[in-house]
């Protein structure tokens, strides 16, 4: 018996170590990012979001945390109380941050009933 709940135990342990992490708590900032593929040494950091003449603005904290330049993709989807789009998709952009150079992504909605964002990343 003692061995049983012993190998049981064991198993347990062994099974908590290869869970995977657990989602960002909704409203976090990362919760806000798609990451599309693979985004290495660049560190997307606080947001400030704030809504000016009715439309929402958004400011996000990038950093090239290497010293060679990278060029990252990027574009917002604008989402509505419910959680749904309520602006037509936005192109990818470009921005090419040198190394180990820090800036801030500005972004305004182009619909005034934005709610909420999601910004969706690639880097090159």
């Amino acid at each position: 018996m003692r061995l049983k709940l012993l190998a049981a135990l064991a198993t347990a342990t062994l099974l908590a170590g290869c869970a995977t992490p657990p989602p960002p708590a909704p409203g976090s900032a990362a919760s806000k990012v798609v990451v599309m593929g693979k985004l290495s040494n660049i560190d997307i950091g606080p947001m400030r979001v704030a809504r000016e003449n009715g439309f929402m603005t958004v400011k996000v904290s990038l950093t090239n945390t290497s010293r060679s330049n990278k060029t990252m993709f990027y574009r917002f989807a604008w989402l509505g109380n419910d959680g749904f789009p309520v602006a037509s998709e936005e192109s990818w952009k470009t921005l090419s941050l040198y190394g180990s150079q820090s800036t801030v992504l500005p972004a305004i909605a182009p619909v005034p009933q934005a709610t909420d964002f999601r910004i969706e990343v690639q880097a090159q």
